[in-house]
Protein backbone atom coordinates (compact mmCIF):
# COMPACT_ATOMS: atom_id res chain seq x y z
CA UNK A 1 0.00 0.00 0.00
CA UNK A 2 3.12 2.42 0.51
CA UNK A 3 2.66 3.05 -3.70
CA UNK A 4 -1.03 4.35 -3.23
CA UNK A 5 -0.12 6.32 -0.18
CA UNK A 6 2.85 8.36 -1.37
CA UNK A 7 0.93 9.02 -4.47
CA UNK A 8 -2.05 10.45 -2.08
CA UNK A 9 -2.10 13.98 -2.13
CA UNK A 10 -4.42 13.91 1.14
CA UNK A 11 -4.96 11.29 3.83
CA UNK A 12 -8.06 11.80 5.87
CA UNK A 13 -10.39 9.28 8.18
CA UNK A 14 -13.40 9.20 7.33
CA UNK A 15 -16.65 8.30 9.15
CA UNK A 16 -18.69 5.68 7.10
CA UNK A 17 -22.70 4.96 8.03
CA UNK A 18 -23.52 1.83 9.29
CA UNK A 19 -26.96 0.13 8.82
CA UNK A 20 -26.45 -0.32 12.95
CA UNK A 21 -26.27 3.68 12.91
CA UNK A 22 -22.58 3.08 14.11
CA UNK A 23 -20.15 4.48 12.19
CA UNK A 24 -16.68 2.79 10.16
CA UNK A 25 -13.43 4.68 10.22
CA UNK A 26 -12.07 4.39 7.20
CA UNK A 27 -9.23 5.71 5.38
CA UNK A 28 -9.42 7.39 2.36
CA UNK A 29 -6.87 8.68 -0.03
CA UNK A 30 -6.64 11.62 -2.59
CA UNK A 31 -4.57 10.58 -5.68
CA UNK A 32 -4.62 12.59 -9.05
CA UNK A 33 -4.18 9.58 -11.38
CA UNK A 34 -2.69 10.27 -15.23
CA UNK A 35 -5.57 10.63 -18.11
CA UNK A 36 -6.29 8.78 -20.57
CA UNK A 37 -6.19 9.73 -24.20
CA UNK A 38 -9.17 9.05 -25.30
CA UNK A 39 -10.86 9.40 -21.71
CA UNK A 40 -12.59 6.68 -22.49
CA UNK A 41 -13.25 3.21 -24.45
CA UNK A 42 -14.68 3.45 -28.09
CA UNK A 43 -18.37 2.91 -28.66
CA UNK A 44 -19.22 -0.86 -29.13
CA UNK A 45 -15.70 -1.76 -27.85
CA UNK A 46 -17.96 -3.23 -24.66
CA UNK A 47 -21.20 -2.70 -23.23
CA UNK A 48 -21.91 1.03 -22.43
CA UNK A 49 -21.91 0.66 -19.12
CA UNK A 50 -17.98 0.16 -19.33
CA UNK A 51 -17.70 2.14 -22.44
CA UNK A 52 -18.79 5.41 -19.83
CA UNK A 53 -16.53 4.75 -17.68
CA UNK A 54 -13.24 7.25 -18.08
CA UNK A 55 -9.91 5.86 -18.30
CA UNK A 56 -6.69 6.79 -16.23
CA UNK A 57 -3.34 5.72 -16.91
CA UNK A 58 -0.51 3.69 -15.40
CA UNK A 59 2.88 4.27 -16.71
CA UNK A 60 1.28 5.30 -19.68
CA UNK A 61 -1.33 2.70 -20.40
CA UNK A 62 -5.35 3.26 -20.28
CA UNK A 63 -7.33 1.65 -17.50
CA UNK A 64 -10.25 1.86 -15.28
CA UNK A 65 -9.50 3.23 -12.27
CA UNK A 66 -9.48 -0.10 -10.42
CA UNK A 67 -7.19 -1.60 -12.53
CA UNK A 68 -4.43 1.68 -11.74
CA UNK A 69 -4.91 1.08 -8.16
CA UNK A 70 -4.59 -2.30 -8.62
CA UNK A 71 -1.64 -2.05 -10.29
CA UNK A 72 -0.34 0.64 -7.82
CA UNK A 73 -0.49 -2.75 -4.91
CA UNK A 74 1.27 -4.76 -6.81
CA UNK A 75 4.07 -2.56 -7.03
CA UNK A 76 4.37 -3.28 -3.34
CA UNK A 77 3.75 -7.27 -3.64
CA UNK A 78 -0.09 -7.58 -3.58
CA UNK A 79 -1.79 -9.51 -5.92
CA UNK A 80 -5.41 -8.49 -6.61
CA UNK A 81 -8.43 -8.45 -8.71
CA UNK A 82 -10.92 -6.13 -9.90
CA UNK A 83 -14.34 -7.04 -8.10
CA UNK A 84 -16.76 -6.32 -11.23
CA UNK A 85 -20.27 -6.97 -9.56
CA UNK A 86 -21.80 -4.79 -11.87
CA UNK A 87 -21.24 -7.21 -14.46
CA UNK A 88 -22.70 -10.82 -13.01
CA UNK A 89 -20.00 -10.58 -10.33
CA UNK A 90 -16.59 -11.13 -12.60
CA UNK A 91 -13.17 -10.78 -11.27
CA UNK A 92 -10.60 -8.81 -13.49
CA UNK A 93 -7.03 -8.41 -13.38
CA UNK A 94 -6.72 -6.54 -16.94
CA UNK A 95 -9.30 -4.69 -19.15
CA UNK A 96 -12.24 -6.75 -19.98
CA UNK A 97 -11.95 -5.94 -23.81
CA UNK A 98 -8.21 -7.26 -23.33
CA UNK A 99 -8.75 -10.59 -21.33
CA UNK A 100 -11.04 -12.90 -19.82
CA UNK A 101 -12.14 -13.11 -16.12
CA UNK A 102 -10.36 -14.52 -13.35
CA UNK A 103 -10.98 -17.12 -10.78
CA UNK A 104 -10.07 -15.31 -7.07
CA UNK A 105 -7.91 -18.24 -5.07
CA UNK A 106 -9.74 -20.12 -2.64
CA UNK A 107 -8.68 -18.24 0.29
CA UNK A 108 -9.90 -14.60 -1.14
CA UNK A 109 -13.12 -16.74 -2.08
CA UNK A 110 -13.99 -17.69 0.94
CA UNK A 111 -14.14 -14.63 2.26
CA UNK A 112 -15.73 -12.84 -0.43
CA UNK A 113 -18.24 -15.61 0.01
CA UNK A 114 -18.64 -14.70 4.23
CA UNK A 115 -18.88 -11.24 2.98
CA UNK A 116 -21.57 -11.62 0.56
CA UNK A 117 -23.49 -14.49 2.91
CA UNK A 118 -23.20 -11.80 5.79
CA UNK A 119 -25.06 -9.08 3.35
CA UNK A 120 -27.82 -11.15 2.80
CA UNK A 121 -26.61 -12.72 -0.13
CA UNK A 122 -26.23 -9.27 -1.90
CA UNK A 123 -22.62 -8.08 -3.62
CA UNK A 124 -24.03 -4.59 -4.04
CA UNK A 125 -21.98 -1.87 -2.61
CA UNK A 126 -18.58 -3.92 -2.85
CA UNK A 127 -15.61 -2.22 -2.64
CA UNK A 128 -13.90 -2.56 -5.93
CA UNK A 129 -10.55 -4.21 -5.73
CA UNK A 130 -10.08 -6.93 -3.15
CA UNK A 131 -6.06 -7.39 -3.01
CA UNK A 132 -4.14 -9.96 -0.71
CA UNK A 133 -0.16 -10.51 0.07
CA UNK A 134 0.37 -13.48 2.09
CA UNK A 135 -2.65 -14.15 4.94
CA UNK A 136 -3.57 -9.92 4.58
CA UNK A 137 -6.61 -9.17 2.40
CA UNK A 138 -7.49 -5.50 1.51
CA UNK A 139 -10.29 -3.99 -0.08
CA UNK A 140 -10.13 -0.74 -2.07
CA UNK A 141 -12.99 1.49 -3.13
CA UNK A 142 -12.24 3.34 -6.27
CA UNK A 143 -13.91 6.68 -6.76
CA UNK A 144 -13.47 8.63 -10.00
CA UNK A 145 -14.33 12.68 -9.82
CA UNK A 146 -17.61 13.07 -8.92
CA UNK A 147 -18.54 9.97 -8.06
CA UNK A 148 -20.66 9.15 -5.31
CA UNK A 149 -20.45 5.75 -3.06
CA UNK A 150 -23.34 3.48 -3.96
CA UNK A 151 -26.55 3.36 -1.09
CA UNK A 152 -25.22 -0.03 -0.49
CA UNK A 153 -21.91 0.87 0.68
CA UNK A 154 -22.34 0.81 4.40
CA UNK A 155 -24.01 -2.30 4.32
CA UNK A 156 -21.74 -3.90 2.38
CA UNK A 157 -18.69 -2.31 5.27
CA UNK A 158 -20.81 -3.57 8.48
CA UNK A 159 -20.97 -7.15 6.11
CA UNK A 160 -17.00 -7.12 5.77
CA UNK A 161 -16.27 -6.35 9.13
CA UNK A 162 -18.71 -9.29 10.66
CA UNK A 163 -17.12 -11.12 8.12
CA UNK A 164 -13.81 -10.49 10.13
CA UNK A 165 -12.27 -7.64 8.06
CA UNK A 166 -10.92 -4.76 9.82
CA UNK A 167 -12.07 -1.96 9.17
CA UNK A 168 -8.23 -0.71 8.82
CA UNK A 169 -7.78 -3.31 5.74
CA UNK A 170 -11.34 -1.39 3.36
CA UNK A 171 -9.78 1.96 2.27
CA UNK A 172 -11.27 4.45 -0.12
CA UNK A 173 -9.24 6.34 -3.08
CA UNK A 174 -10.76 9.20 -4.45
CA UNK A 175 -9.68 10.42 -7.96
CA UNK A 176 -8.26 14.08 -7.70
CA UNK A 177 -10.54 16.29 -9.93
CA UNK A 178 -8.59 17.86 -12.67
CA UNK A 179 -9.69 21.35 -12.23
Amino acid sequence: MESLFSRASAVDVVQCALPSGEAAPLRRLTIRFGRASPDRLPEGALPATYTVKPLVTFHGAAMFGELAVLRWLEVDGWEGVWLDTVHARRAWREMPNHAVPVALPAPAQALYDAIVQANGGRAGGSFDVMAWRGAHTIFVDYRGPGERPSRQTGRWIAAAISAGVSPNDLLIVVAADEG
